[in-house]
């Protein structure tokens, strides 16, 4: 009974990965980011992270509760 269940678990397991997989576009994507280095629109993204919010942190405050 364990060894039908756990290949039944593991059968459903391999076709979600399949599925998965069918449904996301690996290629595509990788020829997006491909362009988007390529015409320097990657780098200006990164670049444009905004940074003014974390100069104002209040360390003093801050317990390790926040955190959890």
């Amino acid at each position: 009974m364990k060894t039908i269940i756990k290949g039944a678990i593991a059968v459903l397991m391999i076709l979600g990965v399949v599925k998965t997989f069918q449904d996301h576009d690996v290629q595509a994507e990788a020829v997006n980011y491909y362009n988007q280095a390529k015409n320097g629109e990657l780098l200006q993204s990164i670049e444009s992270v905004n940074f003014d919010s974390l100069k104002h942190l209040q360390f003093d405050d801050l317990i390790p509760s926040d955190f959890f």
